[in-house]
């Protein structure tokens, strides 16, 4: 089978690890002729220009990426005598006679009774939606969809009539995490108190992730006469959004206990999980998030927004907040802190939940078996 791998979409956050996972344990596998997309200057680029993969670069813009897949893309496919083209995060690219299976990740476009927008400006809205009706549109024109998400999946199924035996659940896999010396990281990792409850925020700048709310929960918390508790947020200190909220935990005088650590490596996580003690999602929606994964495999407690989708992922093995309550989301890591016995029930939910998931190994065996399904399926 000749294959083509889109990983043009992945630029930054969670998703580089799993397209990294999927790059290493895929070249084993001898089966498949492999040509992977890769947006020039991620990650991902350097991994596969590292391992010496045939891959084809473009260029980050919006320019770049139209003409490559309205012009370019087509000729590479025939040439390569492609059969499947699979992406693994993003708008599904659809080619007449080219099966192609795709990976969503686009949590929103499968709660539409949720205003996922509604922070935006109307102009930027008007925008947001039109990118969200490509998708959907996309996505549902593709052979086959892979979700890592059950909710999206029988959401996919019920409200947009999308046959059951074309969608696949593949959770995450458990990244076989290795330790790294890396100086200059460690170094910036001494601005993080080891003495507080260092709470994570693994994340980018974006309103679904809520970081505005951190701030209000420190206030809460240090009125009940609690500073030894501390968030440790992934973004640039010179940010926008950043000044914003530091000028805000100026003003409530809770400062202090806020460290903006920049963005961070996938070969870095290991070092900043030995660091904290915690994680924190506060998102409105996601398809998974990496973060889950990543609290469970480092055996670090998650308080995570009482949604939907978080408790079709996580069932016991997490700590929910209500997202938007700085009160009810200060109480729950209070209490949390406080209840011994509640620390080794959950530490037992998460040992149960991670044996539900596969290594990256298994994982990518899954990906390839539905792939060679769907394929027999059109070719049968």
């Amino acid at each position: 089978m000749n294959l083509i791998v889109n990983l043009i979409p992945i630029k930054k956050g969670g998703g580089q690890q799993v397209a990294s996972n999927f790059i290493n344990q895929s070249l084993k596998n001898k089966n498949h002729n492999i040509l992977f997309l890769v947006t020039s200057e991620t990650y991902c680029h350097t991994l596969l220009k590292d391992l010496d993969a045939d891959f084809i670069s473009i260029n980050n813009s919006i320019s770049s990426r139209i003409f490559f897949q309205y012009f370019k893309l087509p000729f590479i496919i025939k040439r390569n005598k492609t059969d499947v083209l699979y992406t693994m995060f993003g708008p599904g690219l659809n080619f007449k006679n080219i099966i192609s299976i795709t990976g969503c990740a686009y949590s929103n476009i499968f709660y539409p009774e949720i205003d996922f927008w509604s922070d935006y400006s109307f102009k930027q809205r008007i925008k947001l939606k039109l990118i969200d009706y490509y998708r959907l549109k996309t996505t549902l024109a593709s052979d086959a969809i892979i979700f890592e998400n059950r909710s999206m999946q029988e959401r996919s199924i019920k409200l947009y009539n999308f046959p059951k035996e074309r969608t696949k659940l593949i959770l995450p896999s458990i990244s076989d995490y290795k330790f790294e010396n890396n100086d200059s990281f460690v170094k910036s990792l001494n601005s993080i108190n080891s003495n507080n409850f260092n709470i994570l925020l693994l994340t980018g700048w974006h309103k679904n992730k809520n970081i505005e709310i951190v701030p209000l929960i420190l206030y809460e918390i240090q009125k009940q006469g609690r500073y030894d508790i501390s968030f440790v947020i992934t973004v640039h200190i010179n940010h926008p959004d950043s000044v914003k909220l530091y000028n805000e935990a100026v003003k409530l005088k809770v400062d202090k206990n806020i460290v903006f650590l920049g963005s961070v490596e996938p070969h870095n996580i290991p070092n900043l999980f030995q660091k904290i003690q915690a994680v924190g999602l506060f998102s409105l929606l996601e398809s998974f998030s990496n973060n889950i994964i990543e609290s469970w495999y480092f055996k670090k407690p998650l308080f995570i927004s009482n949604e939907e989708w978080s408790k079709s992922i996580c069932n016991e093995a997490a700590i929910y907040v209500q997202r938007d309550d700085p009160k009810d989301i200060s109480n729950k890591i209070l209490e949390f802190l406080d209840d011994n016995s509640f620390k080794k029930n959950l530490k037992k939910q998460i040992e149960n939940e991670l044996l539900k998931y596969p290594d990256p190994r298994e994982k990518v065996i899954q990906q390839f078996e539905f792939i060679e399904e769907i394929y027999q399926y059109k070719n049968g």
